[in-house]
């Protein structure tokens, strides 16, 4: 039987994973084996994120943090290494929802707390871990980017020249540490039908129009990122680093 994807003894650390796609990917890395620790912007979302899991019967404990904040990023990280004795998988997945409109109408602070919660503050979270994982030698850390970081999209200006930073980032540490078997990717999703981004889909009208450009004729789901999540953190995908991995239903093709 092939093992690629086993992650017995591994333990994770994902923000904004509670709901949605990040209580989605936080599972399946589970149902892998790894002990989990996820997180979210308040404690009782938090708390109630880990006991879905541990009620499945998965190894999993929570604990909060706000992506918007900065001054709070390492204790965040010393308590997600304590829960389980160490990080060997990072997934940077909270986000700050994205105003919609024309890029040059953006509201200049809007952006900037996009922005800092996107690009400063995942980058600031790494930097607690990625030490560690290059003294194991052995770490992944995963981001959630985004189709819009690719090509442009409608009322997501802003948001898509966050999440183009975003794929930057990832593409320096992949290759400033990946002599220290430390990897680096970003998952790029169209868009899923998640609360995070209902003002996309919530509308007949405009999901009509969204579903029109996708070869798949639907909508992800939160459950079709999970595979490729999996991959990413896995011995599976041990050769797979710098990437931005578009998960679209054939939409990048359109």
């Amino acid at each position: 039987m092939y093992t690629g994807f086993d992650l017995s003894n591994k333990v994770a650390v994902l923000t904004g994973s509670t709901a949605g796609m990040g209580l989605a990917i936080a599972r399946g890395l589970a149902q892998c084996g790894a002990k989990v620790v996820v997180s979210s912007h308040t404690q009782e979302e938090t708390d109630q994120g880990a006991q879905v899991l541990v009620k499945e019967g998965h190894t999993a404990k929570g604990v909060r943090w706000d992506v918007r904040s900065r001054h709070d990023i390492e204790c965040f990280a010393e308590e997600a290494k304590r829960a389980f004795g160490r990080v060997d998988i990072l997934f940077c997945l909270a986000a700050v929802p994205a105003p919609l409109g024309p890029v040059m109408d953006s509201d200049l602070a809007a952006l900037d707390a996009m922005l800092l919660s996107t690009v400063s503050n995942n980058l600031a979270l790494i930097r607690q871990f990625i030490r560690e994982m290059a003294a194991r030698r052995d770490g992944s850390i995963v981001v959630m980017s985004s189709l819009a970081s690719m090509r442009a999209a409608p009322l997501l200006g802003g948001y898509g020249a966050a999440k183009a930073a975003l794929n930057g980032m990832v593409r320096s540490i992949a290759l400033e540490w990946g002599a220290s078997n430390v990897r680096a990717n970003a998952i790029a999703p169209s868009v899923v039908r998640t609360g995070f981004s209902k003002d996309l889909w919530s509308d007949p009208e405009r999901e009509k129009r969204i579903i029109a450009n996708i070869p798949a004729q639907r909508i992800a789901e939160a459950d079709d990122v999970v595979g490729a999540a999996i991959l990413l953190a896995s011995p599976a995908g041990a050769y797979i680093s710098g990437q931005v991995l578009l998960i679209d239903g054939g939409r990048s093709m359109t």
